[in-house]
Formats: structure tokens, C-alpha cells, sequence
């Protein structure tokens, strides 16, 4: 009870900073008003979503999630925003490579740019797609509810109890019966070859492990990449990720939030790698 109530207090606290209009503020204290009864009660089965105001977009959130940690890392820690060049810009194309319920892609999208994003998760999609359509942005947006990888098939998603964000696509073999939630799995070069778009300014990874086999699945579609941020979950998956970047060409990497978690909880060493094709000098 003491964790769930320290958790609260965080959680709180973020939110209520969140909030800068009036019905923002309102929005968000019905939120934290259900998460708290949601974690407080013991009634575990009701799912409940709830919809909140944040800097002028609306977003259906579920409470019984861990979804509104996504508002903090790109609104409070500004993970996606270090760096001023992979800030995306009106006119640009973005791909949202595990976008959950879209906080990522509609900030893009309302901010001009096009924007391609892939969940596999159906709760996470089901709250995507409401949210482009809440914010009439689905002429910008275009949705697909599949994982990427490096091999057409179909995966197994596994999720811990209400945290849709840190779903786990692993592949099934053909003869094997998914354990999970079974999901379609593309690769990026499969997508991209249906698509219009020729250069993609900005693509964004963040599939809890799965991040070098997509980019093995997008091969080709990195030639056509200017910018990349990849989250990884290892010091192992951050070396095949920089190996492949660097064999495509990207010569330019920063790396930011590089921390160790906890040893002892068996956690590894989490990030994210911004990385960028040289500048061209002018001809």
C-alpha cells in the first residue's frame, strides 16, 4: 500500500504540472481522481479509460495502464527532444515505430508533419486511432496495428497486467501456438515499398527489444532515413543497433539518458541513441 500510494504522489504531482488551461487542469484532476480509486480499491476487473487535455490535444488514456508515463517522458524529460535537429518540422515525414496511444505521433502530426505509426498492442490501438480522429488529424496520420521485425509472420504479444507500455513481440514459428496475444508482423521494407514517401526525416524506435531486428526488416527503408531515435534495453542491443547505423551510413550519434537500473531487480542498462546522416557540404 505504501508503494502504490508513493506512486500516487509522483504521479500526481507530474500531472498537475501537466496541465496549463483551465480545462486542462480540470481533465487532468478526473484523472488522477480514477487512478486513485483504480489503485486504492480492490476491484481489479473494470477497465476504465478516461479522456485528458494536453497542450491543446485530447487524448483517451486507459487508467489501468501505464500510459500516462508516456506524457512525462515527452513533455517533462523531453526524451525525443534533446537535440534540436531531430525535432520534427512542419512538412516532414515521421515514422512512429511503437507509438501505444499516440502522445508522440499527435504532438508530430499537429505540429505539421506526416506521420506513419505502428502499434501492435490492440488496447494501445484502439486509443491510437480515437486519438488521431479526436484531433482531426487523420489526414496526416496513417495507423497500422501490426509489430515490425526482421521476417514477415506472426508474434506472440505479452504484456504485464494493464502495462501497455512495455508489450514484448516475440516471433512464432508456423506450427506453434502463440501463447499471447497473437499479432501480424511486417517488416519496415515490406511497409515503406507501398508507400509515396521518398525520404523519411525522422524515425522513431521504441519497441521494448525488437529495435535491431526492425531495423534488420529495414535495410533498404535506411537508405532512405535521415535521422534516427532508438531506444534500447541493453548494452548488447545498443551495440547491434550502432552496428547496423554504421554499416547504413549514419555517422553522428548522441546518446542520452544512459542509466543503469537496478542490478539486483535484474534490469539492464536503458537509453536512447539519436543518431543522423553526416551534413552534406553544399555542392
Amino acid at each position: 500500500m505504501r508503494l502504490k500510494v508513493r506512486e500516487l504522489v509522483w504521479e500526481t504531482r507530474f500531472l498537475a504540472r501537466l496541465g496549463q488551461t483551465w480545462p486542462e487542469r480540470m481533465s487532468i484532476a478526473k484523472l488522477v481522481a480514477k487512478l486513485y480509486t483504480a489503485r486504492l480499491m480492490p476491484f481489479k476487473t473494470h477497465r476504465w479509460e478516461t479522456t485528458i487535455l494536453v497542450r491543446g490535444a485530447k487524448y483517451v488514456v486507459g487508467v489501468r495502464t501505464s500510459e500516462i508515463f508516456i506524457f512525462h517522458e515527452i513533455y517533462e524529460s523531453l526524451q525525443y527532444a534533446r537535440h534540436a535537429d531531430f525535432i520534427p518540422q512542419s512538412g516532414w515525414t515521421v515514422f512512429d515505430v511503437g507509438a501505444n496511444i499516440g502522445v508522440f505521433t499527435v504532438l508530430q502530426a499537429t505540429q505539421g508533419a506526416r506521420v506513419y505509426s505502428f502499434e501492435p498492442n490492440p488496447d494501445s490501438y484502439s486509443r491510437l486511432s480515437r486519438n488521431v480522429a479526436a484531433n482531426n488529424l487523420s489526414d496526416r496520420v496513417r495507423l497500422f496495428p501490426t509489430a515490425l521485425g526482421d521476417e514477415r509472420g506472426v508474434g506472440s504479444l505479452h504484456v504485464i497486467a494493464g502495462g501497455t507500455t512495455g508489450g514484448v513481440v516475440t516471433p512464432v514459428e508456423a506450427d506453434a501456438a502463440a501463447s499471447g496475444v497473437a499479432v501480424p508482423i511486417a517488416t519496415l521494407d515490406e511497409v515503406v515499398s507501398t508507400l509515396p514517401s521518398s525520404s523519411i526525416d525522422l524515425l522513431k524506435i521504441d519497441a521494448e527489444g525488437s529495435e535491431a531486428a526492425i531495423l534488420r526488416g529495414g535495410e533498404r527503408t535506411l537508405d532512405r532515413v535521415q535521422r534516427i531515435m532508438v531506444e534500447y534495453h541493453s548494452r548488447d542491443l545498443l551495440r547491434q543497433v550502432r552496428e547496423i547505423l554504421a554499416r547504413k551510413g549514419f555517422a553522428q550519434e548522441i546518446i542520452v539518458d544512459y542509466y543503469a537500473e537496478d542490478a539486483a531487480a535484474g534490469q539492464d542498462e536503458v537509453g536512447i541513441l539519436y543518431a543522423r546522416r553526416p551534413h552534406q557540404p553544399p555542392q
